[in-house]
């Protein structure tokens, strides 16, 4: 375990995250799970499977990683207790019993161990970002399972993310697995304000070299630049990736668990762009642009995105 780094995606959805962690996951030195805060749920549903379309329990990649469903039980109850936006509060003041951080480290740590064996890496990309289930997690992993863990801070302008939401709906909803939520302009908004407003504080508190945050529109425009500033922060030359980008090559997709659906399309290729959101307010309507406006222009703008 002293030789495994954890690059952690903080963020919020539709923010490119499934993009890059199939990246990164091209370089031989990297193996990329997806959302890994997700791996108990999925597992304990029927129509939920790896993106190699396979269950969980019959993947060649994840088979072996539980005994029986109890294992899985607990590593979802655990996981929940700790890194839900609900125990946030715990997480920082250190309230959690030392059984219940005993317990998650055990069950943590054998989790990133098997992938790295499985992977053959020494270097686990979780993209789980910084939502409602996730919103403690890269704390948890490093104060509590004494994991080395960098965060990544992917971007992107949320009015864009909130365009992409309220035009095609949430992905679970895509995907057939809930029913759309209503208000759901609303909840995308207060949702992407506060993961973004934790991984950023949050983030910082680790110092800046544990921290890094990039704008998801840089890796569209300038993907070579992007990606080895990546490198240089997480200590891997992607130099591999970077020319397998350049040459628009195409990166097959692992055995990701959650993600953007175009996980299910097994192989991705970045589609690079000089101007991946020329004009963000056209895109939305007149009631989104006005709530957009008021509730989450303010981080916008502390992000870097301009009026």
């Amino acid at each position: 375990m002293n030789d495994l780094t954890v690059l952690y995606i903080a963020g919020y959805g539709r923010s490119g995250s499934t993009v890059l962690d199939v990246l990164l996951g091209g370089h031989p030195r990297v193996v990329s799970v997806g959302e890994l805060v997700f791996l108990g749920s999925d597992w304990q549903s029927e129509d939920r499977k790896c993106a190699c379309e396979e269950p969980y329990e019959n993947c060649p990649f994840w088979k072996g990683l539980f005994k029986d469903s109890r294992e899985v039980n607990s590593l979802e109850r655990v996981v929940r207790d700790i890194e839900h936006r609900h125990a946030l509060p715990r997480l920082l003041f250190d309230a959690h019993s030392e059984e219940e951080k005993r317990d998650y480290r055990r069950r943590t740590r054998k989790l990133f161990k098997y992938i790295a064996q499985q992977g053959r890496a020494d270097l686990v990309v979780d993209s789980s970002k910084s939502g409602r289930q996730a919103a403690g997690r890269f704390w948890a992993l490093k104060n509590i399972a004494g994991l080395d863990v960098r965060v990544l801070h992917l971007v992107r302008d949320g009015r864009a993310a909130l365009r992409s939401v309220v035009e095609k709906g949430s992905n679970w909803a895509l995907e057939g697995h809930i029913d759309e939520k209503r208000w759901l302009g609303t909840q995308t908004t207060v949702g992407w304000v506060l993961a973004n407003t934790i991984a950023w504080r949050l983030g910082r508190s680790l110092g800046s070299d544990r921290y890094y945050r990039v704008k998801f529109e840089d890796l569209l425009r300038a993907p070579e630049e992007t990606l080895r500033e990546i490198g240089d922060f997480v200590g891997v030359g992607l130099e591999p990736v970077i020319q397998r980008v350049a040459r628009d090559e195409v990166f097959e997709v692992g055995h990701n668990v959650g993600g953007n659906r175009i996980r299910h399309r097994r192989q991705i290729r970045l589609e690079k762009t000089d101007m991946p959101n020329p004009h963000p307010w056209s895109d939305l309507n007149s009631h989104h642009q006005i709530l957009f406006a008021a509730f989450g222009q303010w981080l916008n703008t502390a992000l870097g995105y301009e009026w």
